[in-house]
């Protein structure tokens, strides 16, 4: 379903803020989707010429709609913040989506860009894996990421990763069984808009069971805050705000041996430390202190 690699290339570490440019929003095409789907703000009278006129009417009809489903036969147009669910994908490519038993829906608000449909991919990098009932809201999980795949599993769910590079050989069209593959623009990525806490992303993914799922060789799978069947793949060498080790404890799955992991630290929140001025390197925090404080140890205390 998924591969992962892993990149093996060290990533510096930030030391101060920086500005970064606007980020731009679009619409995008999410999937071909059985005509069983109704949104849950109903469709509207008249006729738009493609599902990206559709998904711009949605937006600005009222900006917390989500989804737009456009019929290719009839030009309707339907507004919703309801998710079409993993068994209503049907076989189609932006622009081919079956008339008369199909639409084409699109996600109104995003700044990520479709990029195709393919099975035959592989991320590397850091890399984030789980489920979910809700297309867009794996939007909102992968957001500080720059590669996204979603995955119609057909059985209720929607399988799901977030990772750091992208190699893929080759594309198939999209169906029920086939990732679709999205990319983030580096201005997103790196944006405070799409850069979230580890809290926050913890709070925004579903909290759904996943049994099967290992991380690539040199991330450690680490548990979620509020779900031990969960986890998250980290680079516990490098990654800041979970630095040598593991906040919530290694994730330990039914069936499977026990596993310790040290405890993390977030460098970033270490009390004392200038804003911007810390960096996890080979899982040990590096930090300069603010202006009245002074290092001891692994910690500031004031002078």
């Amino acid at each position: 379903m998924f591969s992962a690699i892993v990149a093996f290339a060290p990533v510096a570490l930030l030391l101060c803020l920086r500005g970064v440019s606007a980020v731009t929003y679009d619409n995008e095409f999410a999937s071909c989707v059985s005509n069983q789907y109704q949104p849950n703000n109903g469709f509207n009278s008249g006729s738009w010429s493609s599902a990206s006129s559709c998904a711009a009417y949605c937006y600005d009809r009222n900006t917390e709609n989500i989804y737009a489903a456009w019929d290719p036969q009839s030009g309707l147009c339907g507004c919703g913040t309801n998710s079409f669910t993993d068994s209503q994908t049907t076989l189609g490519n932006p622009g081919g989506c079956a008339a008369g038993s199909s639409y084409e829906v699109y996600i109104i608000h995003t700044t990520y860009d479709f990029l195709d449909c393919s099975n035959n991919y592989q991320f590397g990098g850091a890399l984030y894996q789980s489920q979910s009932t809700d297309y867009y809201s794996i939007f909102q999980t992968c957001a500080s990421y720059p590669y996204m795949a979603i995955y119609p599993a057909g059985n209720g769910i929607f399988a799901y990763a977030c990772g750091s590079t992208l190699t893929q050989t080759s594309t198939q069209t999209c169906n029920i069984n086939v990732n679709r593959l999205y990319s983030h623009p580096a201005d997103a990525t790196a944006s405070s808009i799409a850069r979230r806490s580890m809290n926050e992303r913890r709070r925004l993914a579903e909290q759904e069971s996943l049994k099967s799922w290992f991380c690539p060789k040199g991330l450690t799978p680490c548990a979620l805050e509020t779900d031990s069947a969960s986890f998250e793949c980290i680079d516990i060498k490098n990654e800041l705000e979970s630095c040598g080790g593991c906040i919530f404890g290694a994730f330990n799955p039914p069936g499977y041996a026990n596993t310790t992991v040290p405890m993390g630290t977030d460098c970033s929140s270490i009390k004392g430390v200038a804003l911007g001025h810390s960096s996890c390197v080979d899982g040990s925090c590096h930090f300069d202190c603010m202006k009245g404080w002074e290092v001891e140890g692994d910690q500031c205390v004031r002078i």
